[in-house]
């Protein structure tokens, strides 16, 4: 398993970005099933985690504040790794899967950031920054976290199955990373998102809250620096592409090549500049699509899906391809059916939740979302792909929103 925090659809083989460069994430994919519509079920590391790695919704693992775990809301309750421990598996994570995790006490990069000049964040002045790195690539944790990884697949016994689970800390700010991979991205004619002036004049209070939370567009654009912070999120995609790159190559040397599945996945999206927001913590397509594949044992071509699925959907699949009985019942889906019969019929709304009262449906035509105030936003992403135009005003659509009402928990009282 290869998990990767705050990475949007901005990857090659959902082309999210037109100058992105994912060389080995791009060769995983052409040997996989692509889900190219994957949603996580909360637009944070902390909800969607908890819910990705459990196969439960947000509302039933009842993490949706950045201060909780899983672990910690539902003691002695495992997740994936667990239940694949009871059913015989050895197990091992590196790096950023689960929330909980650490980053060691070895040295950290040398970094030229822009010496806490961008834009605080409600996390630590400076937190919200970039910069290039100097020193060698083994400063900094994601390389340090492929290497384990590396070194598990070269000892790991094939007398006992396995799990090994490696997550990256890129591309999550701040975007710290080798020179090299800032070269790669010249700002000068780099793409920039687009952010058309009345984007925001069909949201109501909510909605226009939650794009300009932190402020962060006003202080980039007043200092000229969206190319800048486009330059350093592209960078760090490659940084990260770079260390899966060696992991896999890893596998691919090992003795399990041939009779492992790989998966990997995002946390989350995030915004540059879309809707005038950015980070993640919205209900908006860029908050909430993200990367997904699953590569069987030997496959070697690529096989692309259109229909919406859920991280939800991950555990029970991996558990089903197992053998390994669920701890609990689980609210997600196996996608074995979907994996093995591409072109069958699959309609399976996706609920993203964002903290406790605030909801998105994702269909395959219609992404709807409603605010625990009652705000409501509606989009035909079938020709509004960008979400520039607020349906929700127009009565004809009461009927199709009635409907989706119905998918989503209860407003509070």
């Amino acid at each position: 398993m290869i998990a990767i925090d705050d990475l949007n659809d901005w990857v090659g083989f959902l082309k999210g970005h037109p100058q992105v460069k994912t060389p080995n994430m791009d060769a995983l994919a052409a040997r996989s099933t692509v889900f190219e519509r994957a949603y996580c079920n909360a637009p944070t590391c902390t909800g969607s985690r908890a819910s990705a790695l459990t196969g439960l919704s947000v509302q039933s693992t009842g993490v949706w504040d950045l201060d909780q775990t899983f672990s910690t809301v539902n003691p002695g309750k495992p997740m994936l790794w667990g239940m694949l421990n009871n059913a015989g598996y050895a197990t091992q994570l590196y790096g950023k899967v689960d929330h909980n995790f650490t980053l060691g006490s070895q040295p950290f990069p040398t970094t030229t950031p822009y010496a806490n000049k961008v834009c605080p964040s409600g996390t630590g002045v400076g937190a919200f920054d970039w910069g290039p790195t100097s020193g060698p690539d083994s400063d900094h944790p994601d390389y340090r976290f492929a290497q384990q990884g590396i070194d598990y697949l070269a000892s790991a016994s094939r007398s006992r199955p396995f799990f090994l689970g490696v997550g990256f800390v890129r591309t999550h700010v701040g975007w710290y990373v080798p020179q090299r991979f800032f070269d790669m991205y010249p700002k000068e004619g780099l793409a920039l998102p687009e952010a058309p002036a009345d984007d925001l004049d069909d949201l109501g209070p909510v909605g226009r809250a939650i794009a300009l939370q932190w402020n962060f567009h006003q202080c980039i654009t007043k200092q000229n620096l969206w190319a800048d912070a486009v330059q350093a999120y592209l960078a760090s995609i490659s940084w990260v592409d770079e260390q899966i790159g060696r992991l896999i190559a890893a596998l691919d040397a090992s003795p399990h090549a041939n009779n492992t599945m790989v998966v990997l996945w995002s946390d989350h999206g995030f915004h540059l500049g879309e809707k005038f927001h950015w980070h993640k913590e919205a209900l908006w397509e860029r908050s909430t699509h993200v990367p997904f594949l699953m590569r069987r044992p030997g496959q070697a071509t690529s096989v692309r899906q259109r229909a919406c699925v859920s991280l939800r959907d991950m555990v029970p699949t991996l558990l089903d391809y197992c053998g390994a009985a669920p701890a609990y019942p689980m609210d997600g889906i196996s996608l074995r059916r979907l994996i093995e019969q591409p072109s069958r019929s699959w309609d399976v709304p996706v609920l993203t939740t964002h903290e406790q009262y605030d909801h998105a449906i994702r269909t395959d035509q219609w992404r709807y979302i409603r605010y625990g105030s009652g705000e409501r936003e509606l989009y035909d992403e079938s020709v509004d792909p960008h979400e520039y135009k607020n349906l929700a005003g127009d009565a004809s659509h009461e009927p199709l929103m009635a409907q989706l009402d119905a998918l989503m928990p209860a407003r509070p009282v």
